[in-house]
């Protein structure tokens, strides 16, 4: 890190950006179901499965990709996690099936759900390492009201 503000833009925008993914891509797929379930000529229930994939691999994830950060680094870990969007990403675009939707959005899930833990772990160690006593925005529990 070279002097100036340890919290530029350069350093933020990534993380911010990254970690929007995950709830941005939930609120897609929500409005994506009745025509995906056209296209593939099944039935909106069984599109559903998108949703279920997605939710349960962030269910795991999340908290796997945080202890995988603390043990291999968080930046090794988002831009694995960013990686993994974009093989979903091309998965689900070349996707004629629903099966491989799903493995699309399982990889997704799981790389979009790097991001937030990852992420605060950047800014914890760049608090640090700015010899900050806590992470900028950090208040203490007893100042909250």
């Amino acid at each position: 890190m070279t002097g100036g503000n340890p919290f530029s833009w350069r350093f933020v925008a990534p993380l911010y950006m990254g970690s929007t993914l995950n709830p941005v891509n939930s609120s897609m797929i929500a409005t994506a179901l009745v025509p995906i379930a056209a296209y593939m000529h099944v039935s909106v229930a069984q599109t559903t499965i998108l949703v279920t994939a997605l939710y349960l691999a962030c269910s795991i994830a999340q908290p796997t990709a945080g202890k995988l950060s603390a043990e291999f680094g968080p930046r090794r870990v988002f831009l694995a996690g960013i990686l993994m969007v974009l093989w979903g990403g091309l998965l689900g675009g070349f996707g004629r099936d629903l099966t491989m939707l799903a493995v699309a959005r399982i990889l997704i899930g799981i790389g979009t759900s790097t991001a937030y833990p990852s992420a605060m772990l950047l800014i914890r160690r760049r608090a640090e390492s700015a010899g900050m006593s806590k992470p900028p925005g950090c208040r203490h529990p007893s100042s909250v009201f």
